[in-house]
């Protein structure tokens, strides 16, 4: 038996050589797999964006992964974004993603390059600037968001702005025009397309029937979910995200006409990336980042009409109200101040 011995040891040494070449060529190959497909990033963009912080990073790691760049976003206010654009500082900027308006005051300053591509050319005009320096890439409109049991008791629901004033047997839902640019678009669009005055006395006749004015776009549709009220004036984002948690809501595009906020983006004149950024452009009017947003929570309507995530929504033909741009800062601001004297505060 002893004889043995030595062949039984020299067999598991054989056996623990072959074990241990077995594992590190197992290492290795996983190792190389990580290694192939690990891209390292060759270039960087700067965004300047007003968009929340969470969204911008769900566009910036999709992009990295889909044509391995850095989207660098420097999150920034309204008014701070147009600051540095008025002291020149904006070294190293590449692009701004924003609100519509903030990008006509620096294509009216000459501080965005003209921009043109196949996918942004099938783009409507009202989604762009006429010389190309910005376009539109998604839009959130304002909706009356309706709870499911008001419908089913009323033969008659309010279709239009008119009808919704003159209707006295409803409960209301808003966003306080003061606080949110979004809701504040109603009141601007309307006067537009009304006159300041006819729209005055709308608000006036809707004032009555508001249950609450909230401080956030999300409110009015939680309160109409819960049958706190029965309509909603409402971004139609936040009352999609509502109804995907189930809860009993319908909506309704405004027969007359509706306001919407459009998010754009424009590429910095004095870039030294406009190529990539071009490309960036791009990508943001298909349907990777629209499936990455929603995925996330975020349902805006994409202007590109022939992707496959706008077709999907069901209000592809809203009808909207004259684009607000006829009024500037100041005469916006006369007409907020003159909604929260005679209609908000006034009792």
């Amino acid at each position: 038996m002893r004889r043995y011995i030595p062949l039984l040891i020299i067999g598991l040494c054989v056996l623990f050589v072959v074990l241990a070449s077995l594992l590190y060529m197992t290492q290795s190959v996983g190792k190389k797999q990580v290694a192939d497909k690990f891209i390292p990033v060759t270039k960087t963009l700067t965004v300047y964006t007003t968009i929340p912080v969470e969204m911008a990073s769900i566009i910036a790691n999709e992009y990295q992964k889909e044509a391995n760049i850095q989207v660098n976003f420097i999150p920034v206010s309204k008014d701070e974004l147009l600051n540095h654009f008025q002291q020149d500082d904006i070294e190293n900027i590449d692009m701004v993603l924003t609100d519509s308006r903030v990008l006509e005051n620096l294509s009216d300053a000459n501080k965005l390059t003209s921009n043109i591509s196949e996918e942004e050319d099938i783009v409507n005009e009202q989604f762009k600037d006429k010389n190309n320096s910005w376009i539109g890439v998604w839009y959130d409109p304002i909706v009356f968001c309706y709870n499911l049991d008001y419908v089913k008791n009323n033969w008659h629901i309010p279709l239009t702005w008119d009808e919704l004033a003159q209707n006295n047997n409803i409960k209301i839902g808003m966003t306080d025009f003061m606080v949110a640019s979004a809701a504040a678009n109603v009141l601007y669009s309307l006067s537009e397309d009304k006159n300041v005055e006819n729209t005055m006395m709308l608000m006036q006749q809707i004032h009555p029937k508001v249950v609450r004015y909230a401080k956030y776009l999300s409110t009015p549709v939680r309160m109409v979910g819960m049958g706190e009220a029965d309509i909603a004036v409402s971004v139609q984002s936040e009352a999609i995200r509502y109804i995907n948690d189930n809860y009993p809501l319908n909506i309704i595009y405004p027969k007359d006409g509706t306001a919407y906020q459009l998010t754009a983006v424009g590429i910095v004149k004095d870039s030294k990336q406009q190529v990539e950024a071009n490309h960036f452009i791009k990508w943001l009017l298909g349907d990777d980042v629209q499936i990455s947003l929603q995925k996330n929570r975020y349902y805006y309507v994409p202007t590109n009409y022939t992707s496959l995530t706008y077709k999907e929504f069901a209000g592809k033909n809203i009808k909207f109200l004259a684009k607000n741009n006829i009024f500037d800062d100041n005469a916006r601001k006369a007409i907020l101040d003159e909604w929260v004297t005679n209609i908000r505060l006034k009792n």
